[in-house]
């Protein structure tokens, strides 16, 4: 067979057709022949979280992907036969297609369709015999579970598109991968950091605080308030007021507080020098990247032995709070998968923490000037948006529109036949951008334009705010010298957003014709805050920069599809400027610089900090959220 880089539509379909088999279950299986494999075998309470679980399932690929792919495809079928709702069964034979040239670039089915059991809860499953006009069932507003005030932000966590961009996030970027992606650690920090923050503006929306970490030194001896119960048979519910175990048991490993709180310690005197030790006691400069690295602990870790596997560590100890040395056979709580982490509230502490050291790392970087945000000769006038809300577009501009809805999902849980689950998902109204730019220079510019979207709340100290500011598109246009012009950009064409899934069906019908899109990226229909009935305020800022200067190599043409948080397949992340950028560090101007009595300033507010840079602007933005009948 061709790689297929260079397949034809057809020879497309046609494969993804083929690899359907390694994730539907056979109504009637035949035996697995063994010729060519010996027959594969499931890994129970399988997680990427586990280094040695994980590198089983590599070295079980590289096996499988030795050999032929009519094989390969056999293999993997008869060990989904047998084990049909297994995480393990789903990862690994998208690692093995991930990773061959026959089969890297076909459309795979979405996760949510293969394994229903961990992207939706199962009173969400619509009876075999079911009404037309059937609903899910709805939590008695006076239950114990709706006065849980974490309840109010379940609908947002259990979107089944959030959980696959976390799951996506860790295939696309696996921990022994690292070395060859050159900024893997970075991302890995960008893109939880953009996780937290997106939530936090969910909380001050139904009037929560914002997330509080959780993690050694930080509240980890306190008990855990959050309690979570996915009510999935494969995963134990998690009563609040749990504490953690000074010791957990993962197999032959004991993972041991104390010994969390000293990987933290030595991670934050690495931060303090500006280098970590590397294995052989040499000193290595610190970077985001190897932070990131040495924090998740993959191949790119400084000193897996000096500096530990906290991120994972923390997943492993809070999914086995119940029974942290398994004596009880007690089944591990959703934190131990990457496919059901992000549904529970404790996630989003727990990586609270995990930021809060990269945050340390960030407070300690050189603070950004108005020289190093300025681009000389580029004037942005004004910046707008426009809903698409027809009622509402020509009286009030920069009001944006959400709502809630029921959407049908077709999953597939053990059988071929298709089940339907209902899912009550936030949407919104698209909106388009206008930016009126001007080019002063006599030169056609090629210009980065970098929006954000922060909620609109008092900080006293305007980098307190930095963490807030949620990206929203990022992408390159040309502006013509001498010319005015204004840019418009549709919503839906922003370069954090996953592209459009394809789907079971699709695949079967043949029309799975083009090379796959990247399965990361932020899920489409959370683009946006929901904001509230009355209209949250949020500031929308917008920073232009030179690609020219920004592009990581010559072959970075442009920024699309889902860049963002996930960079481009088996390629180097495209924009040379670091990921967050301008929001990753502090900034600000010196007060009589030059002078004996130079002193820095910290801008004040969003508004200083475009009078510094007029290359950049910023408008209020009010997000509406609206009560709609289907």
């Amino acid at each position: 067979m061709t790689e297929c880089s260079k397949c034809n539509e057809s020879e497309i379909s046609g494969r993804a057709i083929k690899l359907l088999k390694a994730f539907l279950k056979d109504q009637n299986p035949t035996p697995y022949d063994g010729l060519h494999f010996e027959q594969l075998e499931d890994v129970p309470n399988f997680t990427v979280f586990d280094e040695d679980k994980a590198r089983l399932a590599f070295e079980t690929s590289e096996k499988l992907l030795e050999g032929d792919l009519d094989d390969m495809i056999e293999a993997l079928s008869d060990l989904k036969n047998r084990y049909p709702n297994s995480t393990y069964v789903d990862y690994l034979a998208r690692i093995t297609f991930l990773n061959n040239a026959e089969t890297k670039f076909v459309p795979l089915p979405p996760p949510y369709q293969t394994l229903g059991l961990s992207f939706f809860r199962e009173e969400r499953h619509v009876p075999k015999i079911a009404l037309k006009n059937w609903t899910a069932p709805q939590p008695k507003l006076a239950s114990p579970l709706t006065q849980d005030p974490e309840y109010k932000l379940q609908w947002w966590r259990e979107d089944p598109g959030l959980s696959e961009h976390h799951m996506n996030w860790h295939l696309y970027y696996p921990f022994k991968e690292s070395l060859k992606m050159p900024r893997q650690g970075e991302l890995f920090a960008y893109m939880h950091q953009q996780m937290l923050a997106r939530y936090n503006s969910e909380r001050l929306a139904v009037g929560l605080s914002l997330v509080v970490p959780y993690g050694p030194g930080m509240g980890w001896n306190e008990p855990l308030v959050e309690g979570f119960n996915l009510k999935n048979d494969k995963y134990s519910p998690r009563p609040s007021g749990m504490k953690i175990s000074s010791s957990t048991s993962l197999g032959a490993r004991n993972i041991l507080s104390e010994d969390m709180i000293t990987h933290r310690e030595r991670l934050l005197i690495g931060i303090a020098r500006g280098y970590f030790e590397d294995k052989d006691g040499k000193s290595v400069p610190l970077s985001m990247n190897n932070l990131g690295c040495t924090v998740e602990a993959d191949e790119g870790s400084v000193n897996k032995y000096l500096y530990g596997n906290i991120h994972n560590n923390g997943h492993v100890v809070i999914a086995l709070m119940n029974d942290p040395d398994q004596r009880y056979d007690i089944k591990q709580g959703p934190m131990i998968s990457q496919y059901t982490a992000a549904r529970d509230p404790s996630f989003f502490r727990w990586h609270k923490f995990v930021d809060s050291i990269f945050e340390t790392y960030r407070k300690t970087l050189a603070p950004y000037l108005k020289e190093d945000l300025q681009m000389g000769g580029i004037e942005l006038k004004e910046v707008t948006v426009n809903s698409q809300n027809d009622a509402m577009t020509k009286t009030a501009p920069n009001m944006l529109f959400t709502y809630m809805k029921d959407k049908t999902y077709t999953v597939y849980v053990e059988e071929k036949e298709a089940e339907k689950v209902v899912q009550t998902v936030m949407e919104f109204d698209p909106f388009t951008y206008e930016f009126c730019v001007v080019n002063h220079g006599p030169d056609t510019a090629k210009v980065v334009f970098r929006v954000f979207l922060a909620p609109d709340r008092y900080s006293v100290d305007f980098d307190d705010r930095r963490n807030d500011f949620i990206e929203l598109d990022r992408f390159v246009e040309e502006i013509g010298g001498n010319e005015e012009k204004t840019v418009t950009r549709k919503s839906e064409d922003s370069s954090v957003l996953r592209p459009e899934s394809i789907t079971i069906e699709e695949i079967k019908a043949g029309n799975a014709d083009k090379t796959a899109p990247c399965g990361c990226g932020w899920p489409r229909n959370l683009l946006i805050p929901r904001g509230t009935n009355e209209g949250m305020r949020f500031q929308l800022y917008v920073l232009l920069t030179d690609w020219d200067k920004d592009a990581a190599d010559s072959t970075s043409k442009n920024l699309t599809a889902s860049v963002a948080y996930c960079g481009k397949q088996g390629k180097i992340y495209p924009d040379s400027k670091p990921m967050g950028f301008p929001f990753d560090r502090p900034g600000g101007y010196y007060e009589n610089k030059g002078e004996k009595n130079e002193k820095f300033k910290k801008w004040e507010d969003i508004g200083a900090m475009v009078k510094d840079v007029k290359n950049s602007s910023f408008t209020e933005v009010i997000i509406n959220f609206e009560k709609r009948s289907d």
